[in-house]
């Protein structure tokens, strides 16, 4: 899948923000692969920036197991917070789509097809309080455009 869908950066460290500003968290980023192993059975699978591949036991509609690739933070052992989309049963819509249409479309995906019982994907609006925040992403509304992170002051 790695070679099919490359894992990609989708932030460049900058100092120019652009309009659109999200936080970004404190906790492991990395990616969660949504595909089929080779007995065609639904994996979900974390892959950390260190490459090391972990799997997860999610409640996900089998549907958007055809190669789906999200950009995620590890905020604890079982929530993970979904910071983007790259990859949605093999389109990249990374390419094709805003920023803010990627939002809007994992929200919609998390709530018509995701339960958090066993490990929890998240939005923005469902990070815990006092959460520590690294930075900022900022983002134009240009499909395909990689963002730019803004460390906070410390």
């Amino acid at each position: 899948m790695k070679r099919l869908y490359p894992l990609k950066p989708q932030v460049k460290k900058g100092k120019d923000p652009l309009p659109l500003k999200v936080p970004q968290y404190v906790g492991t980023p990395g990616w969660v692969l949504l595909t089929h192993n080779e007995l065609s059975e639904p994996i979900a699978l974390f892959i950390d920036s260190a490459e090391t591949v972990t799997p997860l036991s999610l409640i996900l509609d089998e549907r958007l197991f055809s190669d789906t690739v999200l950009r995620v933070t590890r905020l604890s052992k079982d929530i993970f917070l979904v910071c983007d989309l790259r990859y949605l049963n093999g389109l990249c819509v990374f390419e094709t789509m805003s920023y803010t249409q990627r939002q809007e479309k994992i929200a919609t995906l998390l709530e018509l097809f995701h339960h958090p019982d066993m490990t929890a994907l998240i939005g923005y609006e469902g990070v815990p309080p006092n959460t520590s925040i690294r930075g900022y992403e900022t983002y134009d509304i240009v499909p395909g455009t990689l963002g730019v992170f803004i460390p906070t002051d410390t």
